[in-house]
């Protein structure tokens, strides 16, 4: 956990992060693996890593090659406003590549994303609130939006 919190300041401050995050050989593959662990302290600081990681579309290419989507979404069921916080700002950035706001839909992170704004956090309510601004670009996920 303090491995991904730690890179999350040199990723946003480096001028080619990109690129410097691509020459970590398996570092990418590594990251959202850990998005497996049973720790909510890891799972925050790798949330938070890999919303930093997604900036980069090249980058954000690979996470999504490595089921960075289903992985997150299953995540989503949460109750921890740390975790709520860094995830939904990771879902957030990887609805920019491709079909990945979609694929978010068909996984169920939506209407679970929806329920984060009961949340007292205003930080919470500020990643969410981006995460479902990227969502809402797919009609069927402002269809689940609404059903909520």
């Amino acid at each position: 956990a303090s491995a991904a919190w730690a890179i999350c300041p040199c990723i946003e401050n480096a001028k080619d992060a990109g690129e410097i995050v691509r020459s970590f050989v398996g570092g990418l593959e590594l990251i959202v693996s850990l998005l497996r662990s049973r720790h909510i302290e890891v799972l925050a600081s790798v949330c938070a890593a890999i919303a930093k990681i997604a900036k980069d579309e090249e980058n954000l290419a690979v996470i999504t090659d490595h089921s960075v989507v289903p992985l997150l979404a299953g995540l989503t069921r949460t109750t921890d406003d740390t975790l709520r916080c860094h995830l939904a700002e990771a879902i957030a950035r990887c609805c920019s590549w491709r079909k990945n706001k979609v694929s978010f839909g068909k996984a169920g992170a939506v209407a679970p994303l929806v329920h984060y704004l009961r949340s007292e956090d205003a930080n919470v309510h500020r990643s969410t609130a981006r995460a479902l601004f990227e969502l809402s670009k797919d009609p069927d996920n402002c269809i689940s939006m609404h059903e909520v």
